[in-house]
């Protein structure tokens, strides 16, 4: 298991403040991110996510790419307001495509040194998200986990959520040998070398966009680490533990189907691996899981 340097547990259920600007070490160089949020009808959440990440992340180089998916609410209009304030605020709307169908497109658009996304309700606090960005300069990858025993969670799911996200988890890790405890937190960022090693063997159009990222990324050889982090439960959630839970298991066959019959062929992506640097005091202390 992977292990970063010990958080406090939360005393109790509340939301942990989230500071006006996040300072970056002295000394420290400026980072380009391109964050991708993608959203389907989040107007009454993601006023909230852009107004925590653009005053958190300040730096002129970090660019919110908000990917719209066939949105029939008001979020285009007040991401666009957004936009308006901020020029590293960016809407790109598409048809119908589903979570993992956003992302993909829209990574395909990146052109910062590191790309990540992040869900629209604003679950990753944004401190978490430059955790990650931390990590992954030492490594090909980073992505947060709500199982590591160091994560805090001030709102807990309700016992059946939890009982399904942990019988999916197990199944996802049996399934595609993977060694992550939670794949589906919607939190990871990549070295943009990295994701564009990967994007041509992607298929995953729904949730388990995620899943197919980290098989192909294992697959090519990818370092990918799990790091410890704060989430935060947010209401509005649209998936159903019951009626969701049967959807994600067939595509879970069918996305295992389909790296059995065209499984990834390293030698068919060129990845640029980072020149060796002094890690950091987190980067030293994590672990990819064996």
């Amino acid at each position: 298991m992977c292990a970063l340097e010990a958080r406090p547990l939360a005393a109790a259920a509340t939301e942990p403040h989230l500071p006006d600007a996040i300072p970056r070490a002295p000394g420290r160089t400026t980072v380009r991110l391109d964050l991708v949020i993608p959203a389907h009808n989040e107007e009454h959440r993601i006023d909230r996510t852009l107004h925590a990440y653009r005053s958190s992340c300040t730096e002129p180089e970090t660019r919110f790419l908000v990917a719209l998916d066939r949105c029939t609410d008001r979020t285009a209009e007040v991401v666009s307001r957004h936009a308006a304030d901020d020029a590293r605020v960016r809407v790109i709307e598409y048809p119908k495509l589903g979570k993992g169908g956003v992302i993909m497109e829209t990574l395909r658009r990146c052109t910062a040194d590191f790309v990540g996304f992040v869900d629209a309700d604003c679950a990753t606090p944004p401190a978490e998200i430059l955790q990650l960005v931390e990590t992954a300069e030492h490594t090909d990858g980073a992505i947060a986990s709500r199982r590591h025993p160091a994560s805090v969670l001030p709102r807990h799911r309700r016992p059946f959520r939890r009982l399904t996200a942990a019988g999916f988890a197990f199944g996802i890790r049996r399934l595609f040998r993977l060694p992550y405890a939670d794949t589906q937190c919607g939190a990871k960022v990549l070295r943009r070398e990295a994701v564009q090693a990967c994007l041509p063997f992607l298929s995953s159009r729904d949730f388990l966009f995620d899943v197919d990222l980290l098989v192909v990324a294992r697959r090519l050889g990818l370092r990918v680490v799990e790091v410890p982090t704060v989430w935060i439960d947010r209401d509005g959630s649209r998936l159903s533990a019951g009626r969701d839970s049967v959807r994600m298991a067939v595509s879970s066959l069918l996305l295992w189907m389909r790296h059995r019959m065209l499984p990834v062929d390293p030698a068919a992506a060129a990845v640029v691996r980072p020149r060796p640097r002094r890690a950091s005091h987190a980067t030293r202390a994590v672990e990819q899981v064996a």
